[in-house]
């Protein structure tokens, strides 16, 4: 599954990439081993977006440590070892306690909603192998089902992009030196 096919016209696109010293396998491997707690920027930047949720009576389930794969906002839409794992949904996350829930939705379904008041949003960790290693990828996407929701949203990502990169960063860093630390 490929980002461009899931969401071909993003309205927000952030990328990432680094290059390991380690097989895809390995990689791979690292990537869904990485817990929350090796991760301190994610956890202090997420404890301070879902205090909102918390403080309303929900959402503790975003205090637990877990793995960093199972704690994205989105659900797993795709997984083809070693090669990539996609995730993707519809989502209100400007509002301050996360907004309606969520519909479930699988690629297809992601693709096509066009309900206003939303946005969909995909993210994927691809590894490709280069040269003695692999690069490790992110991308995120985000695209707004209207205006009103584009702009509303836009406001948004203004405060929280940088701490999204942030967090990719981090989680890639992690993969290394995981994977530096088993291969060792």
């Amino acid at each position: 599954m490929d980002l461009e096919d899931l969401l071909p016209a993003p309205d927000h696109v952030t990328r990432q990439s680094r290059w390991i010293a380690a097989p895809p396998d390995a990689v791979w491997d690292a990537l869904h081993e990485i817990r929350l707690s090796c991760l301190p920027v994610t956890l202090v930047l997420g404890a301070v977006r879902f205090l909102p949720v918390v403080l309303a009576g929900s959402g503790r389930e975003h205090l637990h440590d877990r793995p960093f794969l199972d704690a994205l906002p989105v659900p797993l839409l795709s997984s083809e070892r070693p090669r990539s794992v996609v995730f993707g949904g519809a989502l209100q996350a400007w509002r301050l306690t996360g907004g309606e829930q969520s519909p479930a939705l699988d690629a297809e379904g992601l693709h096509a909603w066009s309900e206003p008041g939303w946005v969909k949003a995909a993210m994927d960790f691809r590894l490709t192998p280069r040269g003695s290693g692999t690069e490790l990828s992110s991308e995120t996407r985000v695209v707004s089902t209207d205006d009103a929701t584009r702009r509303r949203f836009a406001r948004y990502w203004l405060i929280v992009a940088p701490g999204s990169t942030a967090i990719r960063w981090e989680v890639l860093t992690a993969v290394d030196v995981r994977t530096q630390r088993h291969a060792a």
